[in-house]
């Protein structure tokens, strides 16, 4: 584990390293940020997506939060949100969850009292009793905590095509692409999840006029 008291020498070695390639690298990385990328990730240590994509600082506009909520009365997020569509213009917005999630598993095992916490995940828990029978039918403690998982993406992408902001966008043909991710922890790699578009626009959760 990482020492508190080598973090300020690891950001020096990493300067050096980054102006040894190139030493306009920072001079280039203040003049603005132009994200093609708003990523929606849990709060989680493991899971800093730039070193899962390989990505360089400047690609992703980032909100983390417990276990990738998207609450529609949450300003910390709408400003996020609503940044990263009208003045930064990102192509794509990313809800991402994964697996061995101590959010989903808070909410699986301990959701009962009334912290703060308990309070958070309350609608994973709710996600759980209205598919409980797809849950069951599953074999494993695992595979039903994965599925959950999986789930929680899916309705807070519901969440997100919801608010007014990205309706607005969507209807006016000028919108960013919306994804839902799973990181798979146990192995590293990225899953996209498929978004039932169509059924959706039926449901009236997504506007017509969206297309992937």
């Amino acid at each position: 584990m990482q020492n508190y008291n080598d973090l300020l020498k690891e950001n020096l070695d990493w300067v050096q390293k980054k102006l040894d390639l190139d030493k306009d690298y920072f001079e280039k990385l203040s003049k603005g940020q132009n994200p093609p990328f708003l990523y929606i990730g849990c709060s989680d240590s493991r899971m800093p997506i730039d070193t899962f994509t390989q990505s360089e600082p400047g690609s992703f506009f980032i909100h983390r939060n417990i276990a990738n909520q998207v609450f529609p009365n949450d300003m910390n997020f709408l400003a996020t949100l609503e940044y990263a569509v009208e003045q930064l213009e990102v192509k794509h917005i990313i809800v991402s969850g994964h697996y061995e999630c101590g959010g989903i598993k808070t909410a699986h095992d301990k959701c009962r009292d009334s912290s703060i916490i308990s309070s958070w995940l309350m609608p994973i828990k709710k996600i759980e009793v209205e598919n409980k029978e797809e849950l069951e039918n599953l074999k494993t403690e695992e595979e039903r905590l994965d599925r959950l998982t999986e789930l929680n993406v899916l309705e807070q992408l519901k969440h997100i095509f919801e608010i007014a902001i990205i309706r607005n966008k969507i209807e006016s043909g000028k919108y960013p692409k919306i994804h839902g991710w799973i990181l798979d922890i146990r192995h590293g790699k990225i899953a996209e999840l498929e978004i039932p578009i169509q059924d959706w626009k039926e449901k009236g959760i997504i506007p017509k006029e969206y297309e992937i």
